[in-house]
């Protein structure tokens, strides 16, 4: 055993004597380097920085933790300085690995990335105190919500996208708000949000003109000295019916400053509530020739209206009761308005000094119309019944007419006389008789009443009328009055209807120019009808006549003289005179002979004479 110890010992002693060059070599551990740590990267990607590769090492990079999606990625993990892609707000652990033949070796990179945010700038300060216009930083994906109430919004970038995934957008608010208006931005699963307030002022007058695509075109509108516009005029312009929607336009109050708005021929469908609601220093107001069907009842609202046209618009029925509110309202024209009634209140508008309402069937008048001391101009409608007894009371009247329908509802009250103003009444009803206070419209000039049987009653002083001009009137009656002759400034008459004889002194009338009396079964014609040496134009065709005056040469500027079917026999020998001035003449279906015929044509050798017509 000690033999053993000894050898042990021997063995051990030689071996620790050995010389360092004579021992095995050590072989070193095979270390690699991925790189620096990055932390709170504010973007989401970052290039990583491990030790390049030798000719004989390949390498690959491998996520060991950290959120993983499809956001997420090595865009060359094979590369020591490959770009590395993560999530916002996320932390990773990132595994480099290098493999030399057999041997490998690794080493971890942490990465971390800044929590995602946004913000919203404001583009601009639009000078419309109801808008605002604004940017949201975006990354894949983003969303505008509104916390309060606001109009609409419209995205701006024109990149198809919904307005309100559009990151530009203008907002368009309603006045005196406050929203809150919050941008939500996604990158992948991640989503971070901002919120910006927005306190809106007033509409802005410009902002109406803008929506109504006349903004600087001065041909269009108006401005006073403080820059409010106060008239526009939009005549057949299609933009115009915007007027008729406020609730998509609100922008439209801002005009309330308009003292003149016409809108005719455009297609406006319902009648603009904000005229009613906001235009209340209109004092002129042209809708005519658009497709509303009816006016609202606060209508009444426009008390500073002057001028009020309504016309050609077919479709409505009747007007509100607070017309009468309109107490300044003086031209008032709704011709071919579709009216078929009027309201009583239409009596309280007493600044109104004319009126229109032709081509409307109306069953009657208010009953207090007398109301209108100013009413100058009355050109009324089709009325179902007679004029009120208040009409007479239309003190300043001096232009009317207006129809009556139906059998014996044409009549006039009898203190129509009263009406001492009138100068032009045309009337179209079944009237047979005129008051005798009718004689008191001295101040006429220019009367007809047409249509109907004709009249029975004509006062005996109508001769008092010496101021017409011009007179048409259906009769039914033997006679005129005697005091016809009076009427000394006529300058055309007009008879229809039946009447055997004309005024005997009918000559007085020197200013006569026209005489139209056809088809009134006249017997003669007296000769004191040669002393109309004014009249041109002579019509008493179809009438019975027998004999014509021996001095009818005598109207020696007669132009046009029509007795075609009468039962004339012989043609005076002073109708030669009229040769120079005599250019057409019709004696068709009378009963004069050949040798007559020959005599005609001898002494009017340049006149046009039509001897017969179909039907004679």
């Amino acid at each position: 055993m000690k033999y053993c110890l000894l050898l042990i010992t021997g063995l051990f002693f030689l071996v620790s004597c050995q010389t360092k060059e004579d021992q095995e070599p050590v072989v070193p551990p095979y270390v690699i380097d991925g790189g620096e740590d990055f932390l709170n990267v504010n973007r989401f990607s970052i290039q990583l920085n491990a030790d390049s590769l030798k000719l004989s090492e390949s390498g690959l990079w491998t996520i060991l933790s950290g959120l993983a999606e499809d956001k997420v990625y090595f865009e060359d993990p094979k590369n020591p300085k490959s770009i590395f892609h993560g999530m916002p707000g996320e932390k990773y652990q990132l595994l480099w690995e290098v493999s030399n033949g057999k041997k490998s070796s690794s080493d971890t990179v942490t990465v971390t990335f800044a929590p995602l945010e946004t913000e919203i700038t404001v583009v601009s300060d639009s000078s419309y105190q109801t808008r605002i216009m604004l940017n949201g930083k975006t990354y894949d994906k983003g969303l505008w919500t509104i916390n309060g109430d606001i109009h609409h919004l419209r995205g701006l970038s024109n990149q198809g996208l919904d307005d309100e995934k559009d990151p530009n957008v203008l907002i368009y608010g309603f006045e005196n708000k406050t929203v809150e208006i919050t941008w939500t931005t996604w990158y992948g699963s991640k989503s971070a949000s901002a919120t910006v307030e927005f306190s809106s002022g007033e509409y802005q007058q410009l902002e109406a003109l803008q929506e109504l695509g006349i903004l600087d075109n001065k041909y269009y509108y108006k401005e006073n000295e403080n820059g409010d516009v106060v008239e526009i005029t939009m005549l057949g312009i299609g933009r115009a019916w915007i007027f008729s929607d406020l609730e998509q336009f609100p922008e439209l109050q801002a005009l309330k400053h308009l003292e003149k708005l016409v809108l005719p021929g455009n297609p406006i469908y319902e009648f603009p509530e904000v005229i009613t609601k906001s235009y209340h220093k209109l004092k002129y107001l042209d809708l005519s020739h658009n497709y509303f069907t009816s006016i609202p009842e606060d209508f009444g609202n426009l008390t500073e209206l002057d001028t009020l046209i309504i016309s050609s618009i077919p479709y409505i029925s009747t007007l509100p009761e607070s017309i009468g509110n309109l107490k300044k309202l003086k031209y008032l024209d709704m011709v071919h308005a579709g009216l078929t009634s009027l309201p009583e209140s239409f009596s309280e508008m007493t600044s109104l000094n004319y009126v229109s309402l032709e081509l409307n069937n109306i069953k009657k008048l208010p009953e207090n119309i007398g109301n209108l001391k100013n009413l100058e101009t009355f050109r009324g409608p089709v009325l179902s019944e007679s004029i009120p007894a208040s009409f007479s009371d239309l003190s300043s009247l001096k232009f009317c007419f207006f129809t009556v329908t139906g059998y014996n509802n044409a009549v006039f009250p009898e203190d129509f006389g009263r009406l001492t103003n009138l100068e032009t009444l045309w009337l179209s009803g079944d009237y047979r008789r005129l008051p005798e206070s009718f004689v008191n419209l001295t101040q006429l000039k220019d009367l007809s009443i047409g249509s109907g049987t004709g009249l029975t009653e004509i006062p005996a002083e109508f001769g008092n009328l010496n101021k017409l001009r011009r007179l048409l009137l259906v009769v039914r009656m033997p006679r005129l009055p005697e005091s016809f002759d009076q009427l000394v400034n006529l300058e055309s008459l007009g008879l229809h209807g039946e009447l055997h004889y004309l005024p005997n002194d009918i000559g007085n009338l020197k200013n006569l120019t026209g005489l139209s009396a056809s088809n009134l079964k006249l017997k003669e014609l007296p000769e004191s009808f040669a002393e109309l040496k004014n009249l041109r134009d002579v019509r008493l065709f179809s009438n019975e006549i027998i004999d014509l005056p021996s001095s009818l040469g005598e109207l020696d500027n007669l132009y046009i003289m029509d007795i075609g079917r009468n039962k004339i026999s012989e043609f005076p020998p002073s109708m030669a005179k009229l040769a120079d001035t005599l250019r057409y003449l019709a004696v068709n279906g009378n009963n004069f002979s050949e040798s007559q015929l020959a005599k005609l044509r001898e002494m009017l050798p340049d006149t046009d004479i039509t001897f017969t017509l179909p039907g004679d």
